[in-house]
């Protein structure tokens, strides 16, 4: 089947009938008081002031400039707002989450390309450019029926009493990376993903990835799976975010350049998307399966709504992989820059456990490893300005007008690095969360923007914690994360960096792990 495309001609025309859209909304433009911003352009607003890189910063900038924790922009006649504070987050998202909980449209993330795995295979073309990409995924669904059934999927795996139950799977995925850090160090990221991976795939789907290092066609797919969402989840990070329109435009086009990197994404997204679940579907009927969340959903299925609970077990997949990624290695970050904090978690924990490795019935008595779980979201979170939300009627914040329609962005960089809050903000302290005598401080504000606002929190939380705390306990119960050195003895120090995307990862770099002694070198070894 040969993809849809519109003629040059009809581009243009579409075009320029947009861009008089344009100038009769910027002629008839609201005349109310909306929140402060940078000042528009003619037509194209504020288009050329967006930042490219970590907006998050700039914004919080933005909103010190100008006074108010909600700033406005209008881009190609989209109202964008960002809210800076947790205090506005609170009022917006949480007091009116009926009307902040829709997604804006994003045609990159969501439209530009959809196709079956197996006609990929088969070499088919694509079905149509007006289908779905990433459309799948839960956390950008429209406000609706097809988001409310997911979220009630999600919502009854993922209580406190279904969390217990994965907890042999979370120890066997801690301690298989564990082991490959015993073989490989150096390789800790690479390890890193594969236990991720490996945890959210035989949770979602009772399915078992390689070992660590060998090709896996789960892990690949999740990665790249991942790697859109980064790339394009940022609304407005693409011109065709404003203008839908360009999706039409044919991808040999000189500026169709996100065309054809959408296309390089396609295959992956759409594997996650379907493969598991058909292998799942597969070993059920040959009752030869591992009992999993897709088993049990599937069994149970009242609904029989095939296509939500694979939407919804392969946004579990995408979500597992990818929050744990990024914050266990901000972990091993955190260690190597501050081992004053890695000291005072191991003599923690060494007064807790004993000839053991830790387990889920340590963590009340484990309350500055907690703290350090905590500290890991608010020193850099994941998804430092949160996925976008849409105002799907008119609103009044602080005596501003703000416009149905709108997107907005909950900055959660700027909540969790708020002075007032959380003092001394860039620098890694988990004394901060916790009492002079050191337990944990109900008085210190628990960093939740770290998962979400509204009705749109995510509903894994509960699950992501737990793996990260048994994760974090173990590592520093076995290992010790000191500098590595160069072959000239000389210091490596990392540079701190992270990349820029809407999820956000440090940049490469190295340290040695070593086992603290032969003792938790056993530990380790042992089956």
């Amino acid at each position: 089947m040969s993809s849809f495309q519109l003629s040059p001609e009809v581009v243009s025309a579409a075009a320029a009938v947009g861009a008089f859209g344009l100038l009769i909304k910027y002629v008839r433009r609201d005349s109310r008081l909306t929140p402060p911003g940078p000042r528009p352009l003619p037509i194209v607003g504020n288009l050329l002031s967006m930042p490219a890189q970590e907006q998050w910063l700039v914004y919080e900038e933005w909103s010190r400039r100008y006074g108010s924790d909600v700033v406005h922009m209008n881009v190609l006649g989209t109202d964008i707002l960002v809210v800076n504070s947790a205090q506005a987050a609170s009022a917006l998202f949480g007091h009116k989450s009926a009307i902040y909980s829709d997604r804006p449209r994003m045609p990159m993330l969501g439209e530009l390309y959809y196709t079956r795995y197996s006609e990929l295979l088969a070499q088919s073309d694509i079905i149509s450019p007006s289908s779905i990409g990433l459309g799948w995924h839960f956390g950008f669904m429209p406000h609706g029926e097809d988001w409310r059934l997911h979220r009630k999927i999600f919502a009854q795996e993922f209580t406190s009493a279904a969390v217990e139950g994965y907890e042999d799977q979370e120890l066997k995925w801690t301690k298989i990376f564990l082991q490959n850090l015993i073989a490989t160090p150096q390789n800790f990221t690479q390890h890193i993903q594969h236990m991720a991976s490996g945890l959210a795939l035989e949770t979602s789907f009772g399915l078992q990835v390689q070992p660590s290092g060998q090709p896996d066609p789960f892990i690949g797919a999740a990665k790249q799976a991942v790697e859109a969402l980064t790339e394009t989840g940022l609304f407005g990070t693409y011109l065709v975010d404003f203008l839908p329109i360009l999706k039409y435009v044919p991808a040999w086009f000189p500026f169709a350049t996100f065309k054809r990197q959408a296309s390089k994404w396609r295959i992956s997204s759409d594997i996650a998307a379907h493969v598991p679940f058909d292998v799942l579907k597969k070993t059920m009927a040959i009752e030869d399966y591992v009992p999993s969340i897709g088993s049990k959903i599937l069994l149970g299925d009242e609904t029989g709504n095939e296509t939500a609970v694979r939407q919804a077990t392969a946004a579990m997949f995408a979500n597992g992989s990818a929050a744990a990624v990024s914050t266990l290695t901000t972990f091993i970050l955190a260690m190597r820059l501050y081992p004053d904090v890695q000291a005072k978690a191991r003599k923690e924990i060494d007064q807790v456990v004993s000839g053991r490795l830790p387990n889920f019935s340590d963590e009340a008595s484990l309350p500055y490893v907690t703290a350090i779980v905590r500290e890991l979201g608010r020193w850099n979170p994941v998804a430092p300005l949160a996925f976008p939300h849409k105002l799907s009627a008119d609103d009044t914040y602080n005596g501003y007008h703000l416009k149905a329609g709108s997107v907005v962005f909950p900055n959660a960089w700027a909540i969790l690095h708020d002075p007032v809050v959380y003092p001394e903000p860039h620098i890694f302290k988990p004394e901060r969360f916790l009492t002079a005598d050191g337990k944990l401080n109900p008085a210190v504000k628990d960093p939740e923007a770290v998962w979400g606002f509204g009705r749109r929190i995510c509903p894994g939380r509960k699950m992501a914690t737990s793996s990260l705390f048994i994760t974090i306990a173990s590592v520093l119960a076995t290992f010790e994360i000191s500098p590595a050195v160069d072959e000239n003895g000389r210091t490596i120090e990392p540079s701190g960096e992270y990349g820029s995307g809407m999820l956000r990862y440090p940049k490469p770099f190295e340290c040695s792990i070593k086992p603290r002694g032969p003792e938790a070198a056993a530990l380790v070894s042992e089956d």
